[in-house]
């Protein structure tokens, strides 16, 4: 058994569930694939398995998958919710908003912030996800000469982000 498959076995047990071969596919089907995908994707990758396993069963699988911070939804600008493995307790995306590629971000980039919140506002469990959105340098080498001027960084803007 896989680590992140015994692991989830571990946490799904101290909660009360068990885990059945239809959370374990998708468990695994969500975990191997290394990237967000979208309950259609994810359907298909199971179904693949094992045709018999209902469209409804994944929805209640991945709810409560999220409820036990086994899984992470992501709902990205623009974009059909997707769902990855959750490791940790922050998360963060940068994606453009032309080609749609998604970078995820060193989980320490927002330093203690996850303690300091529970400190000063006495919240527990927490996790963080920061979804940044702009364009990456090709998407905005081809927005240029649609730019108006006013839209347009100057010359100093420019040399400040180099």
């Amino acid at each position: 058994m896989h680590h992140y498959a015994k692991s989830s076995n571990e946490i799904l047990r101290k909660r009360g569930y068990r885990l059945t071969p239809q959370r374990s596919m998708i468990l695994n089907v969500i975990h191997e694939a290394n990237a967000h995908l979208s309950i259609e994707q994810i359907s298909e990758r199971v179904q693949q398995q094992n045709p018999a396993v209902s469209l409804s069963t994944i929805y209640r699988t991945l709810e409560l998958l999220k409820e036990l911070g086994l899984v992470r939804e992501n709902r990205l600008p623009g974009e059909p919710p997707r769902y990855e493995c959750a490791p940790g307790k922050a998360h963060h995306h940068l994606i453009c908003r032309g080609c749609r590629v998604i970078i995820h971000l060193d989980e320490n980039l927002l330093g203690n912030l996850h303690e300091d919140l529970q400190q000063q506002y006495g919240f527990h469990g927490l996790t963080l996800d920061l979804v940044a959105s702009g364009f990456c340098n090709a998407c905005w080498q081809k927005r240029q000469p649609f730019l108006s001027a006013r839209e347009r960084p100057t010359i100093r803007q420019q040399h400040e982000e180099n």
